[in-house]
Parts: structure tokens; sequence; C-alpha cells
């Protein structure tokens, strides 16, 4: 779900292909229906790097099980010193902190559950679970709710939660409930490679104050700004059926906006020296996956130009794009990419990145070709021959290569993450999509969405969409490449 490295190619314009699917306003309402509900008021304090908030979560009980506590994963905990993993690889180190170690984290003054004050626990492989016990079990369909206080402590770190002298990142930053899998709390630990966040859909209402010179990134739609008094400004956000919440601050971005149907899509930027491209990128993409796989949902999409070690990251509704890299268009199509596969279509990014990645990845390459900006050719052959030499290489050092789709913890480094979950992921879409040929491909594609939209989708979910299009013989294909079985050609001219 992120990661723009030089391995992977891409730029972007714009093209579109007729074809199918759209995501219907019924499903959108009747998964808002169903969700959980946050309600979020927080402050954000430029001096200290503290922000402060107050949250309310409404959650129902989805399982076969009954609860007897309520579970959240707090990401900002792993900021702190002595997180037994650190927030980014050791090869990243460097560029995450370029003024040195800095660290951060997330600290409670009061949890309740229902009204009433409750003894929280922190846990989890890294203290990164918080748990509010509850007075009577929660059995299947019951409702409950959770308030609590707390402060966050930012990190002076280029990643998704921190701050640097030109952005404040607030991804992953309020606790939000561990995702339900085989009827109970899927309560992973965060790992640095990948992107370790699995979360169904949920309704938010989210407020931030922050002094007046502050432009604000988010996600959802801004309903209401106050007047500034006394130097700061509250803004106030709602969305509906997303996957997660996020903002961008900064005192130095400027803004252009373009409308694509329903949306309105923003280019916030600071450094970016072709930043009407960059918005072209990301008003052609999203244009591009409206008409080819289904209607984007949501009625803003905002691209930051942000400090961020890696290529990018997507959030619902909202991407930031690393500053000063090789190519801003790259980035704002890969992410752009995400805001379906990720965000409208959810997966468990930890067990299956590459069923996101992988994908996001091919399309990307498939726009490029259609905009004539680099033949699908190319772009295969590349990664043919980055994914094919490194298997030699270690080939010759190992007895054994495991080359299968694995979970984040199986892989050995983040080299080997990105070969295997982007590289080799885009190399199955390519198969499948020589195959099938391009109309029923993309045929596919709009079917896995009107299946998967809003849900959290498995692989399976994902493979009967292709078979029920191409055939059956389409399985073997998947099987094969997910159990590093295929074989794929060495030609690389």
């Amino acid at each position: 779900m992120k990661k723009i490295l030089c391995i992977v190619l891409a730029v972007c314009i714009l093209v579109c292909l007729p074809i199918l699917a759209a995501c219907s306003p019924n499903k959108l309402r009747d998964a808002a229906k169903k969700a959980d509900s946050y309600e979020i008021v927080a402050a954000y304090d430029p001096e200290t790097h503290i922000l402060s908030a107050s949250q309310t979560v409404t959650m129902t009980n989805r399982s076969g099980n009954a609860f007897q506590s309520v579970k959240f994963h707090i990401y900002a905990n792993q900021y702190r010193e002595g997180a037994s993993t650190p927030v980014v690889p050791s090869v990243y180190k460097a560029k995450a902190y370029p003024n040195g170690d800095s660290y951060g984290d997330i600290t409670f003054d009061s949890v309740k559950v229902n009204g009433t004050p409750v003894a929280y626990t922190i846990e989890g492989k890294d203290m990164d679970i918080l748990s509010a016990p509850l007075s009577e079990e929660l059995f299947p369909d019951q409702k409950v709710t959770v308030e609590m206080t707390y402060q966050i402590q930012l990190a002076n770190i280029m990643h998704r939660l921190g701050y640097t002298d030109n952005v404040v990142n607030l991804g992953n930053f309020y606790p939000i409930l561990c995702n339900i899998a085989n009827d109970n709390y899927d309560c992973s630990p965060y790992y640095n490679i990948g992107d370790p966040f699995v979360s169904e859909v949920a309704n938010y209402n989210v407020s931030i104050t922050l002094p007046e010179e502050y432009t604000v990134a988010s996600s959802g739609n801004l309903k209401e700004a106050t007047p500034a008094t006394s130097g700061v400004v509250t803004y106030c956000y709602e969305a509906q059926a997303i996957r997660d919440f996020a903002f961008v601050l900064s005192t130095k971005f400027n803004k252009l906006t373009h409308t694509v149907g329903n949306t309105q899509v923003n280019y916030y930027y600071y450094n970016d020296q072709n930043s009407e491209d960059s918005l072209a990128t990301a008003v052609g993409m999203l244009e591009y996956l409206n008409k080819n796989v289904g209607e984007y949902p949501y009625e803003q999409y905002s691209v930051c130009e942000s400090d961020f070690c890696y290529g990018g990251m997507e959030y619902p509704s909202l991407t930031m794009v690393t500053s000063g890299s090789q190519s801003y268009k790259e980035a704002v199509a890969h992410e752009t990419a995400h805001q379906w596969f990720y965000g409208i279509i959810g997966s468990d990014q930890i067990a299956n990145a590459w069923q996101d990645e992988g994908l996001t990845d091919f399309i990307t390459f498939m726009y490029l070709d259609e905009a004539g900006v680099m033949p699908l050719t190319t772009a295969i052959k590349a990664n043919t021959k980055n994914y094919v030499s490194y298997v030699d290489v270690l080939t010759n050092y190992y007895d054994h290569v495991d080359t299968s789709f694995r979970a984040l913890d199986q892989y050995k480094n983040d080299n080997e993450y990105v070969i295997f979950t982007y590289i080799k992921g885009s190399l199955l879409f390519n198969t499948l999509y020589e195959t099938m040929g391009k109309t029923k491909f993309l045929k596919a594609l709009s079917n896995y969405f009107d299946q998967a939209q809003f849900t959290v989708a498995t692989p399976q979910t994902m493979i009967n969409s292709f078979t029920k299009v191409g055939g059956n013989e389409l399985g073997k294909i998947f099987a094969d490449f997910i159990e590093g079985k295929e074989i794929i050609s060495k030609v690389f001219n």
C-alpha cells in the first residue's frame, strides 16, 4: 500500500477506457448505516508538538462471540523510546530522522465504557493495544460506547505520524478498533515493513483546533470552520463509510483544485515545481478509475506534498506524497489507485499485501500505457528482470528460496517485501491480463468492485470475481503465484 521505490516504474498523466460499474449511492448509505462511529475533538499545540483529544467510539459486536473488553490499536505508542519494533527499518532511519533520534507516545487521562470510568490496560506484544474492560459481556449485535481522553506527543520524524519544519503528519494517530476476524479481535502488532493496518469502514465526525496560520488537509468533508478567535481556528469534518481518518497540517501549503464528477480534487503543495502536472495526474487517475473500475464515492480527494521517508502513503480521501520525489506524478498515480484498492475495497494488508499493492502497481502501468507515457510491455519487462534477477541471486546462496506471497512478518527485510509484494504482485496481474485480454480483465475488476466495496475482501473474493469473468482456470494462476509455483520467463529484451 504505498512505497514507490525506484524499482517501481511509473509516471502518470491521464486517459480512460469505457467500462462498467459504479459505486451506488445506496451501497454507501447501506455501509454507513451498519458502520461503527468515531467522534474526535482534537487540538494541536505547535509549541509542544502535542495533540490533545477526546474521543467517543460506538461499536457493534459483529462476531459470533461475547466479548469481555473492547480493544484498540494505539499506533502512536510505537514512536516511544524503547519500543521493541522501531517505526522504520534501520535502512530508512537516517532519512526518517534527519535531525537525530526523536520519540513520541500516547498517554490516556481517562477511559469510560457506557459512561462509567474503567481500569483500562495497555497491553499487546509492544504495548500497542488499549483494552477497555466491560462490566457485562457484549453479545453479538449489541452496542457499546467507549469514551477516552488522551495526549499524543509527536516525534520529529518524516513518517506517518510526526512533525517536520514543513508539515505535521497525523496518520494513524487515534486509537482505532481492532478489526474483528474469525470471531475475535485481531491484535496483530505493528510491523515496520509494509502497511500493518486492517480496518472496517466507519463513520467519522472529527474536529481540530489549531493556530490560524495553518492550512489543513484532511480525510472527509469540511463542514464548518469557525472564525479565528485568539488566533486559533476550529475545523469540523464529517465522513461516512471510510476506513481511516488522517490530517496533514502546514503553514506553507498552496492549494489547487479541480472537479471530477461529484468529487473535488485538491492538491496541497509547498515545494513542487510542477504542481499543475501533479494535480493533473490525480485528476487523470481518478477519471480513469471512475470509468474502468467504479465511481469514487466521496466528495473530496486531497493529495498533499509532505515530508515522508517513503514515496507516499494513502489514507481515505487523502494521500501523502513525499516532497522532493524523483517523480511526484509517480507517487500521486500509485497512491490515487489505492483510493480504490485499500480504501473503497479493503483487504488484510498484513496477511495479503499483494492483494492491493500488486494490483495498484499493475493498474498504474496500464494507465501509463493508455496515456502514451510508457508501454505496458516496458514496465513488465523491467519488473520481470528485477524479480528474476533477485530470485537468481538468492538461489546461488540458498538451497531453497521461498517465492510465495507471505504475511509481513515473514519477509526478511523491506527489500524482499517490495520484490514479492509490488514486483511479483504486478506480474501476477499482468499474467491474468495477458490470459484474459484487456476487456475481460477490466470487467473482472469492475465485478470485484461491485462485490467488495466497503468490505475487507479476502483473496478468494478477488479470485471469484476473476474466475466469474475469465473462467475457472484463472484460479490456478492465482494459486501458483500465491504458493510460489509460478513460472516467469527470463526474456528481458
